[in-house]
């Protein structure tokens, strides 16, 4: 057994291993990366799905009651423009 690596445990690592250590790394990295971008996009569908359903229903609600639609629209643009205003 080296003397050295006794003495100093944090001795230099071989070539080898490092390029080994770096080989690993990046597998890891792309796995990561594979995994992140499938659970985005899962969760980017679900939010697509969810927005189209809530458009769908805001629309069937505007062409049952477009009077109230109308002063509701109203109102709120009255409130952004005080808001916008100060």
């Amino acid at each position: 057994m080296n003397t050295t690596q006794l003495r100093n445990p944090a001795a230099t690592p071989s070539q080898d291993t490092v390029e080994t250590l770096k080989t690993d790394l990046s597998k890891l990295s792309e796995t990561v990366k594979a995994l992140a971008s499938e659970q985005f996009g899962s969760v980017a569908e679900q939010v697509q799905v969810k927005a189209a359903t809530t458009v769908t229903d805001l629309e069937s609600a505007i062409r049952k009651n477009p009077t109230q639609a109308a002063v509701v629209a109203a109102g709120v643009g009255f409130l952004i423009g005080l808001v916008l205003t100060r």
